[in-house]
């Protein structure tokens, strides 16, 4: 689907960078009990900034159309975001992701799918929304049961050990 059938389809007449934004949280809560999206304010030296979505896992930056300049000023916010934002585990930074729609323009698409699968290798995952839909992946839910299992593996062993020697 093309960026303006998107358009017509999801967002209003009159629409905003906030707008799909809110679209997109309103996707992530679907999966509420692992994502629970919400804006986060993080604090750097500098300045007060505002993560547009922020979840236990990942940054989600959102721009209304994503050209090749567009998405150079996102990955930059996220890295920002992730580098003064609290970690998993205190360990590891944040998944970083750059949402929004490709651009109208052929030449203007073309450059910004380039500049996407640059970052794409450096594992900045960067999605047009008019090409994923809605269904885009949610990395919490692999995450998720990854972190469980390890949780009941680390709980299996302990309880043997447990018993074994008590």
């Amino acid at each position: 689907m093309n960026s303006l059938e998107f358009c017509d389809r999801y967002l209003p007449d009159y629409w905003a960078e906030r707008d799909l934004q809110l679209l997109i949280q309103k996707r992530l809560q679907r999966w509420w009990f692992l994502a629970a999206p919400h804006e986060v304010v993080v604090k750097t030296p500098a300045s007060m900034r505002r993560i547009d979505i922020s979840t236990w896992l990942t940054v989600y930056e959102v721009k209304k159309w994503l050209t090749r300049d567009n998405i150079f000023h996102a990955v930059a916010q996220t890295e920002l975001y992730t580098f003064y934002s609290p970690k998993l585990f205190w360990i590891f930074p944040k998944r970083r992701v750059v949402v929004g729609l490709a651009p109208t323009d052929p030449s203007e698409y073309e450059q910004a799918t380039r500049v996407a699968r640059d970052f794409r290798r450096m594992n900045i995952e960067v999605i047009f929304l008019n090409e994923a839909g809605l269904a885009f992946e949610v990395p919490e839910i692999g995450s998720a049961l990854l972190i469980a299992g390890i949780i009941i593996l680390v709980a299996a062993i302990a309880a043997y050990f447990f018993t074994k020697f008590l």
